[in-house]
């Protein structure tokens, strides 16, 4: 009897891990590009390998090919949620994304990660940075990229693997 409980709890630890790791499909990924430079290259993650607005666990990783300050990376971001006729998003999240964010050099990433449930983390170089419990969030940041109504609609379609 012990021998098959210590079994079972092994069996989902490891279960548990393996889906924790890394139980993530490709759905798509794009090269963000302005004017002549290369800003970062975006990934986008699901288990299904198939992106619905609202559904986690989801990945979403950019690896930086130019340097930015914190403060740059939370301005631009700002910038497209009043693009996306969000501005409040910005006196909500702003303050809490320059205390997450570092400032970045070429060659480093920044990966948002859901939960089941929706809470955020987010990674720099795969360390873990800082976390935002509000479910919405998520949402929220990534419609920058993948609302139909993104200042970047190509960039989407890649994202989305069409």
């Amino acid at each position: 009897m012990k021998i098959n409980l210590l079994i079972s709890f092994c069996f989902l630890l490891i279960s548990y891990n393996a889906y924790a790791n890394d139980d993530f499909t490709k759905v798509g990924e794009a090269r963000m590009e302005y004017l002549f430079w290369d800003v970062y290259d975006a990934t986008l993650f699901t288990p299904s390998g198939k992106y619905k607005s609202g559904e986690n666990p989801i990945k979403f990783k950019l690896k930086y090919l130019r340097d930015f300050e914190a403060k740059d990376i939370v301005k631009a971001t700002k910038e497209q949620w009043e693009h996306l006729n969000k501005p409040d998003l910005s006196q909500k999240y702003a303050d809490k994304l320059l205390n997450i964010w570092p400032n970045i050099s070429k060659g480093d990433s920044l990966m948002l990660e859901t939960d089941v449930n929706g809470k955020s983390t987010f990674y720099y170089n795969d360390e873990k940075v800082g976390q935002i419990d509000d479910v919405q969030f998520a949402n929220d940041f990534l419609a920058i990229w993948l609302d139909k109504n993104t200042s970047e609609p190509a960039l989407r379609q890649q994202l989305l693997g069409n």
